[in-house]
């Protein structure tokens, strides 16, 4: 009984660490498709990851201006960052 109570303690630990996993995939995912859109607009990175990845050699905003459907997207995006409680990153 003991060996059953602690297999399922830890499968209850592992399923935790596969959630954190799956959140932290998430929060990626999600920052990737913000800097996108972003970078789409000619943004000019902060972050040293983004700038990397998109370059800030053709940017020329910090305010981008985005189209209504762009907004809402941005505004899901940082509604389920927020939800997962992803780290807050710059762009």
């Amino acid at each position: 009984m003991k060996l059953m109570m602690k297999m399922a303690a830890l499968s209850l630990v592992f399923a935790g660490f596969g959630s954190a996993y799956a959140a932290d995939a998430q929060c990626d995912q999600l920052q990737k498709q913000k800097a996108l859109i972003y970078a789409a607009h000619g943004y000019c990175f902060k972050d040293a990851d983004a700038k990397k990845k998109y370059g800030n050699d053709d940017c020329h905003t910090k305010k981008p201006k985005f189209s209504g459907p762009e907004a809402d997207r941005l505004a899901q995006i940082e509604s389920k960052q927020k939800e997962l409680n992803c780290p807050k990153k710059d762009l």
